[in-house]
């Protein structure tokens, strides 16, 4: 059976330190103004439909980064287990 990758500390690091970079400020910003178009569109009834259709935008600007930032910290949370895991197996 072939050997479990090693992955190294640095490299799991940078990908959590990055993604965190990545995910916590789109994902603030997007909500904070998903918020408020919301928030916009119950209180200005009239303008309902003008602030709700901010939301797409936020979604098609903001998404990629926030998925982005959410895999490679995703990744690097998945390779610090199979590093802690593959400890008590390598020689």
């Amino acid at each position: 059976m072939p050997d479990a990758p090693h992955y190294s500390a640095g490299g799991i690091v940078a990908l959590i330190v990055f993604g965190l970079l990545l995910l916590i400020p789109s994902g603030l910003c997007s909500g904070a103004i998903g918020v408020m178009a919301i928030w916009a569109a119950i209180t200005q009834p009239g303008n309902g439909g003008e602030a709700l259709s901010t939301l797409p935008m936020v979604a098609i600007v903001g998404g990629p980064f926030i998925v982005g930032g959410g895999a490679m910290l995703l990744a690097g949370i998945r390779r610090m287990r199979a590093n802690r895991r593959n400890q008590g197996t390598s020689p």
